[in-house]
């Protein structure tokens, strides 16, 4: 005898919603302190850039430099990087 889904779907998609809402209060449970359940927020993106750029000037190429810059064009570390590739030093 075949099963009509029509006939099926009602319960379906009560139990969707059901396991959507019972699952997210676990994992709001399991969240960090201080977050609400919602995602931690992102690091400083300056922080980010000064810490590529450390690691460019311990690396010490100019492949690096190059690089560096043409990530971060307009930012003020890539005129420094500029300057050090003018420098010749590399």
């Amino acid at each position: 005898m075949p099963v009509e889904i029509r006939s099926q779907w009602p319960f379906i998609a009560l139990f969707w919603t059901l396991s959507g809402l019972f699952c997210g209060a676990v994992l709001a449970a399991q969240a960090p302190k201080g977050t609400g359940g919602i995602m931690t927020p992102a690091p400083d993106a300056e922080v980010a850039v000064q810490s590529e750029y450390d690691r460019v000037i311990r690396k010490g190429t100019r492949e690096a430099y190059e690089r560096f810059i043409r990530r971060h064009p307009q930012h003020p570390l890539a005129q420094k990087a500029r300057e050090a590739l003018a420098g010749g030093g590399l």
